[in-house]
């Protein structure tokens, strides 16, 4: 071996030890170490407490925003409007418990109305908000809704609620104001007594436009028990060809939830 080829490998060697020890020093001096405890990403975490080298548990997902599937602003009546948005919760292990949200409604003088409120949505669900009795002094002519904040909860499991809507049933009459109703049936077809379930109704043209809404609600529905609801329009609606029913309820409120047996106890599982 010649000498300059000597002088390379010892000179190689030479960087590799300084190099090893000045990465030694930073590394105890300088690097800070995962906590996985204290709510902050640190060290090699990929996320707040979490990573599955520095913490042994993997990070949950990204939480998605809601997407507005659709949004319509229908009128009732004169000075009269009823608004529905169709809502996708694109997260697969996250709900939210409480979703505020606020609808510009904008008015033909060009002045905007607000009104504001609160839903919940499940994991993966997409659902419909209603929202009735818009009242203004001028005409609407749009309506736009804007998610302004929500409370995420992953849920990792959740007990399977079942209701059926049976024996539904629309008519077009003229008495009292009233000029076309929808009744029905629902099931509940679990385990659980429930102390609220939503209810509501969306009518479609032949088209597959919404043309009209409605809600209702029933308190204290028991298992495996039917309850009947009905609810009617004041004004004349154009030809029905669809009728939708959804039929929800709150499952991140405990109380809402109650055993066959009489035992409250808590519905869904958060982690």
């Amino acid at each position: 071996m010649s000498r300059v080829q000597k002088q390379i490998i010892i000179g190689l060697a030479f960087v590799l030890i300084i190099g090893g020890l000045g990465f030694g020093f930073v590394d105890y001096f300088f690097i800070i170490e995962s906590s996985c405890f204290d709510g902050v990403q640190n060290g090699q975490e990929e996320g707040a407490d979490c990573g599955l080298v520095a913490c042994g548990v993997a990070c949950d997902p990204e939480i998605l925003p809601l997407n507005i599937v659709s949004q319509k602003l229908i009128e009732v009546g004169s000075g009269d409007y009823d608004f529905i948005a169709q809502i996708n919760n694109p997260n697969a292990l996250f709900g939210a418990s409480s979703v505020r949200y606020e609808a510009d409604l904008l008015k033909i003088d060009g002045e905007i109305m607000k009104e504001t409120g609160t839903f919940y949505i499940l994991p993966g669900q997409t659902r419909f908000l209603v929202i009735q009795s818009i009242i203004s002094d001028v005409a609407l002519v749009s309506a736009f809704l804007d998610v302004t904040e929500a409370e995420w909860k992953r849920v990792d499991s959740f007990e399977t609620i079942n209701f059926i809507t049976q024996r539904k049933n629309y008519t077009v009459t003229n008495r009292n104001g009233v000029y076309s109703e929808l009744e029905g049936v629902v099931l509940n077809d679990s385990d659980y007594d429930f102390d609220k379930v939503e209810i509501g109704i969306i009518l479609f043209d032949d088209g597959n436009n919404i043309i009209a809404v409605n809600k209702t609600d029933i308190r204290t529905f028991l298992s495996k028990t039917e309850r009947y609801f009905k609810v009617s329009w004041p004004a004349e609606l154009p030809s029905i060809a669809r009728q939708d029913i959804e039929v929800l309820t709150n499952v991140f409120e405990n109380a809402n939830f109650i055993k066959n047996y009489g035992t409250q106890e808590r519905f869904q599982k958060y982690y």
